[in-house]
């Protein structure tokens, strides 16, 4: 189940994928062309997963209506993520070049505002109760980014810090996505926060996992590898390195300015020296484990195993 969870929501897949296509078309053919090269390479699709499968798991038998909402918050995660590589400057997402790197920037803002605006359309008749979770959403990856500045190069951040700021910038939009779809298919209290705590806990560990990708690099991130320790950003491994009694001191003196590219390397060597990765695996296990025992709220169904399949992916994946 691990590495077939998605294949009971299959064809629902196929039909988001559709509803994106449709919700972004354009009739400007460069801005058409930009939507296309964004969503056509690639992503995990976790967003909609979430809400489709906490939709179905709670009972919903109407798969159009979580199809569109899941739809909807791919197009926003799309969206930021063409934001976040402009603020960092960012060159390789999923393997490509950025699209600002592809087009320019201006046409990327410009861009990456429009997804927001067709992404925000997809979810405008959704009941209050998720319409405020998504509001709340919105807010908190905003003020998570502005967080996450004061602590970069920043010495005392701490691990509590780190999990303030990835559940802004992360594990909220996820919330809301789960939390939509639950929303959307019953009113029982004890599934609706069963599927929040849930998807709390596995956008935490996603982040986690994206963090050690960051350090330990395989060919199938996509992405350049030591990003985040070349920007300053408060990681979990580097947290937890710079904690290192041998290799910490060494670290903490690069993560404390900004790094050359040799910097970078060395830092990336000094972490996989320590036992930084074992404890952020660890953690991310912890934390995953958690948001499955949250789930025996639920009735069993094929949907409930592919949610706890999805969380046992998330902290298995190298991609």
């Amino acid at each position: 189940m691990v590495d077939h969870w998605a294949d009971v929501i299959s064809s629902e897949f196929s039909k988001v994928e559709d509803f994106i296509a449709e919700a972004l078309s354009s009739e400007n053919a460069e801005l058409d062309e930009m939507c296309k090269y964004v969503i056509r390479s690639g992503g995990k699709r976790v967003r909609p997963a979430v809400c489709i499968l906490s939709y179905l798991a709670c009972g919903g038998k109407d798969v159009q209506v979580p199809i569109r909402a899941g739809a909807g918050f791919e197009i926003l995660h799309t969206a930021s993520l063409i934001h976040d590589d402009i603020d960092d400057n960012g060159e390789i997402r999923r393997g490509r070049k950025t699209l600002h790197k592809q087009y320019t920037l201006t046409k990327a803002l410009v861009a990456g505002d429009y997804m927001l605006v067709r992404g925000y359309r997809c979810l405008g008749k959704l009941p209050d109760e998720p319409m405020e979770i998504i509001i709340k959403a919105a807010g908190m990856m905003v003020e998570s980014e502005f967080v996450q500045k004061d602590f970069e190069h920043n010495l005392d951040v701490t691990v509590d810090d780190y999990l303030g700021i990835i559940t802004g910038k992360t594990a909220m939009l996820i919330v809301a996505s789960a939390v939509t779809g639950a929303y959307l298919a019953t009113e029982n209290q004890d599934f609706i926060e069963a599927i929040y705590e849930y998807s709390n806990k596995i956008g935490l560990a996603f982040q986690m996992i994206d963090d050690v990708l960051d350090v330990i690099g395989t060919s199938n991130t996509g992405k350049k590898i030591g990003i985040d320790i070349s920007e300053g950003k408060p990681t979990l491994p580097t947290i937890y390195a710079m904690q290192d009694p041998t290799y910490g001191s060494e670290i903490r003196e690069i993560y404390s300015r900004v790094p050359t590219d040799e910097d970078v390397d060395r830092a990336l060597e000094l972490i996989r020296m320590t036992d930084a990765i074992d404890l952020c695996y660890s953690k991310a296990d912890e934390v995953a484990q958690e948001a499955i025992d949250v789930l025996d709220a639920l009735p069993d169904s094929d949907y409930k195993q592919s949610l706890i399949g999805l969380a046992k992916y998330i902290v298995r994946r190298n991609r």
